[in-house]
């Protein structure tokens, strides 16, 4: 256990080093309003769009209770990394086109799309009985989610903030789903211990639920002077 992560300083290293060479292109010059945690002059659009973000975070309880769910579904544990393992390289293959996808098309339908796989994962997951071929089927479609959503939410970000007002959109975006994970992996462990697995993962896919239906039919319903994709 020593040496794998005493192995792990090596990538760590490396990129401190790459990151350290590169350089930021010249910036155009804009007003930069002051931060503000009124939210004052940001469009009503990203205020919604930041509150369903927080509702989905809600949501996205920490990935160890997977594992754990895996594992009591026969999972053998010597396998439980290397169920872990794939995911992480399918999020790593796929991350990168997907999220240049989301540049062609729109980037809300992209993020439905990503929240709708996820709902169905968490209330797939709920169900006993799983064999392993599903299992292994229901972890390739999360990583594909984590692929998907992982910069495309971001890019949406950008796509509805005010020129100037970039890093405060982002720095509020990053507060409220922050703010959300806590009590998350709060509730959902509460759940999963107290009563059952199933309640658990089923409280997670419902908030996905919600979140997919605000984002569809709530956070865009009144036009704005900026088009977002």
């Amino acid at each position: 256990m020593r040496d794998i992560f005493l192995w792990a300083v090596v990538p760590g290293v490396i990129a401190v080093v790459l990151a350290l060479c590169l350089k930021e292109p010249v910036r155009e010059k804009v007003t930069v309003k002051p931060f503000s945690w009124s939210l004052e002059g940001l469009p009503s659009q990203f205020k919604r769009y930041i509150l369903v973000a927080g509702i989905f975070a809600l949501a996205n309880s920490s990935d160890m209770f997977l594992l754990l769910r895996a594992r009591e579904l026969g999972v053998p544990q010597e396998q439980i990394p290397l169920l872990w393992a794939a995911i992480s390289l399918s999020t790593t293959v796929f991350g990168t086109p997907l999220s240049a996808l989301s540049d062609r098309f729109s980037r809300k339908n992209f993020i439905l799309i990503a929240w709708a796989a996820f709902a169905f994962f968490y209330i797939a997951m709920s169900f006993a009985g799983i064999t392993l071929w599903m299992l292994c089927g229901l972890f390739a479609i999360y990583g594909l989610f984590k692929a998907a959503t992982e910069g495309v939410e971001k890019a949406l970000v950008a796509d509805l903030a005010l020129k100037g007002m970039a890093g405060t959109a982002f720095g509020w975006f990053n507060l409220v789903s922050g703010l959300m994970l806590l009590p998350a992996s709060l509730i959902f462990g509460w759940l999963y211990e107290s009563f059952n697995p199933s309640y658990a993962f089923l409280f997670s896919g419902s908030c996905a639920c919600l979140a997919f239906l605000l984002l569809a039919f709530w956070v865009f319903r009144a036009p704005e002077t900026q088009n977002p994709r």
